[in-house]
């Protein structure tokens, strides 16, 4: 009964305060100041960048090489990251834009970190008509990996940039945003090139639901035409224009990882685990009612496509060394979940799981795996300020 009226009375203060005419933006900065309490980002790291001329943080140094010479970079070695990074022109180009200052492509960054989180919320509200709907989701979603790197993210992955233009595609009807979104996202990184994948199955399932019609040539039919053709093109421009490039710039250029599943080996096996729940928290308990009401209304070729969808992401993940940035490109599958719950349950029962849904988000540590079986923990507000203090005061406790 005591866990009963905290539930009720949580709703209720939670729908008091969403009031007035700008209660979205009132909830997104909410949603973002909480997520950068709970996980304070590393700018220690940054400030050492600047501090030491740029130079500390390997691939900034290589983004402002390639933006003094796009198609002839210096200082081209071939490792992990330099020879992935020769068809990701998004950060290069900002850094031309902005004469290669870092301090203001991390603040476009984390404006894009907002915004993802504005639309979002925007969406989830015009598909519910819920305030508390939306805004359980939003500080959900606002506490794990994908709206996190936002801000957290100041090594010049650039990610975000990504997440931000394939949801402007994925909630765009326009077929030029749709195209040049995807375009931007793309050569962004290529995880967005294989996210494309995961639009179509979005649309595809957003439109069976809105037609009702569930069968195989419906579905085809979803995958190929309206804003799921532009994938398509988007897809061959893409590949058209990155097969000139490597020709006529890059002809003996290659993938020396390719084809290796490093997530299986013996030096990073350990985040594998950790990464298949870290990217997602509690956003599992979302993915797994959205998979039991797709079982129990025997909407099975649905079900089929989403779950190979779900293969694709995590078997592209184990190739990698940081798995949570690969499964976090699979942020379209949480919201075709929320999507399929409004749909199919009532407002009460997906009130209910999206509040469980947000406490273990925001309850759970922020961490991600970086490769070599290292597990980073971002620290909370307060103990990232303890932690300043120690270092002034040369105590030593977390040295």
């Amino acid at each position: 009964m005591l866990l009963e009226n905290f539930y009720g009375s949580t709703l209720l203060w939670i729908e008091a305060q969403l009031s007035g005419k700008n209660w979205l933006w009132k909830l997104t900065f909410f949603a973002v100041a909480l997520s950068l309490f709970l996980a304070f980002p590393p700018y220690s790291l940054l400030f050492d960048h600047l501090k030491n001329n740029g130079v500390s943080l390997d691939a900034w140094v290589f983004i402002q090489n390639q933006a003094q010479d796009i198609l002839h970079p210096k200082d081209m070695d071939y490792d992990v990251r330099r020879e992935n990074m020769i068809f990701r022109w998004t950060l290069p180009a900002l850094s031309f834009l902005t004469g290669h200052n870092v301090l203001l492509i991390l603040i476009i960054q984390a404006v894009l970190g907002v915004l993802f989180l504005y639309k979002v919320a925007g969406y989830v509200y015009s598909v519910s008509g819920d305030k508390v709907i939306t805004a359980l989701f939003v500080t959900a979603i606002a506490n794990i990996f994908v709206s996190v790197w936002a801000f957290a993210d100041v090594h010049g992955y650039g990610d975000e940039f990504a997440f931000f233009f394939l949801l402007l595609a994925l909630l765009s009807k326009n077929p030029l945003v749709i195209f040049l979104s995807l375009q931007i996202a793309f050569f962004t990184d290529e995880r967005a090139v294989v996210a494309g994948g995961y639009l179509l199955l979005w649309w595809m399932g957003t439109k069976a639901y809105r037609s009702n019609n569930f069968g195989v040539p419906g579905l085809l039919k979803s995958a190929f035409t309206g804003e799921s053709l532009i994938v398509w093109v988007a897809w061959a421009i893409y590949f058209a224009i990155r097969e000139y490039v490597q020709t006529t710039y890059f002809p003996h250029h290659s993938y020396s990882t390719l084809g290796t599943p490093v997530l299986l080996a013996n030096a990073h096996r350990n985040g594998l685990g950790s990464s298949m729940w870290g990217a997602f928290e509690g956003t599992w308990l979302l993915l797994l009612a959205a998979f039991a009401v797709l079982c129990l209304t025997r909407r099975y070729w649905l079900l089929l496509a989403l779950m190979a969808g779900f293969v694709v992401l995590v078997a592209t993940g184990i190739y990698v060394h940081d798995i949570d940035r690969a499964l976090s490109y699979g942020f379209p599958f949480i919201l075709l979940a929320a999507f399929i719950l409004i749909e199919t349950s009532s407002t009460s029962t997906v009130r209910l799981i999206l509040f469980f849904t947000m406490v273990v988000c925001v309850a759970h540590p922020q961490v991600f795996y970086m490769g070599y079986n290292k597990i980073l923990w971002l620290e909370p507000f307060p103990v990232k300020l303890f932690m300043l203090i120690d270092h002034r005061l040369q105590w030593g406790l977390f040295s």
